[in-house]
């Protein structure tokens, strides 16, 4: 896949969000659906999760754009030998009416440099639409679905471009005070399951904001995720994807975890957040050994 083809998926994404909130400003459009670009408001003390981006989708509905850096270590012992993916990626989100977004959710460039593969190239696309079926402002919860769809379309040497794929996504969140609990599952079903595995991912993202009356908010963070291979595929191979690729494979282990401690500082509509992830299940049996994941937020 070639640079200026993904530039025609992120960059009109992206290119919609500001032309679309520069719009905005200049008053209301009676022809636009209520809550295009802006969404649902009343839940701006909560705080995005910032691990497992690809697949722990929070519940809330506005447009933002969202650059990622992860730097993924693998275990020495494990079926790679050891080494590492490096991933740069851009997410965009717009608020088509107060109830429906627009996701798109992986895309970005990777280099994986393991014990046994070294190679870079572009990571597969995966867009789809989230919808607020729940909301509660004066309770501060929520809850959203969603379909997300994922193309071949990777470079197959750092293990993209294997199967496409559908996700299925439930995610919940609710707010005690200044203590702010997400939570989120899906299902990966392959369109070819000799080609792809089924997988179900969970994750729980806590966070607390210390300073919430001040105009840098930090608030630490904790959290858990969980990845279950459902179904084996015919590749011989006996590591999963784990939330990086679906790479048809025999999995040793049909369950792996991590956990992730890290924070964000949020002021006006910017928010950073970095995490350091690390296995809880055995790191030889899969590809999670530790990682550090870093974001930058800009909202509208």
């Amino acid at each position: 896949m070639t640079t200026p083809a993904r530039a025609h998926l992120v960059l009109p994404a992206v290119f919609a969000l500001l032309v679309g909130s520069a719009a905005a400003q200049q008053g209301d459009d009676s022809s636009l659906p209520k809550g295009f670009l802006t969404g649902m408001k009343g839940f701006e003390k909560f705080h995005e999760p910032i691990g497992q981006p690809l697949y722990f989708e929070s519940p809330f509905n506005e447009s933002n754009v969202r650059a990622l850096f992860l730097r993924h270590e693998f275990s020495d012992q494990s079926t790679l030998a050891g080494g590492d993916v490096t991933v740069y990626a851009v997410q965009a989100r717009l608020a088509l009416t107060e109830r429906l977004t627009f996701i798109a959710t992986k895309d970005g460039y990777s280099d994986l440099d393991s014990g046994i593969i070294q190679d870079e190239g572009w990571n597969d696309i995966g867009f789809g639409l989230k919808y607020m079926f729940y909301s509660n402002v004066e309770q501060q919860s929520v809850v959203s679905g969603g379909l997300r769809y994922t193309a071949e379309n990777g470079h197959r040497g750092i293990l993209q471009g294997g199967v496409d794929e559908f996700s299925p996504f439930v995610s919940v969140a609710k707010a005690y005070d200044n203590l702010h609990v997400i939570g989120g599952a899906c299902l990966r079903v392959p369109t070819d399951t000799n080609d792809g595995n089924v997988v179900g991912h969970w994750d729980v993202h806590v966070d607390y904001s210390i300073n919430p009356e001040d105009d840098y908010v930090f608030a630490p963070t904790v959290e858990l995720h969980g990845v279950h291979y459902l179904d084996d595929g015919a590749s011989p191979l006996n590591v999963g994807g784990l939330d990086y690729a679906n790479l048809g494979s025999q999995p040793a282990e049909n369950f792996v975890a991590w956990a992730g401690i890290g924070g964000r500082l949020e002021f006006g509509r910017f928010e950073f957040g970095a995490v350091y992830e690390f296995a809880l299940t055995d790191p030889d049996d899969d590809i999670m050994d530790q990682r550090v994941t870093v974001d930058f937020i800009v909202r509208w």
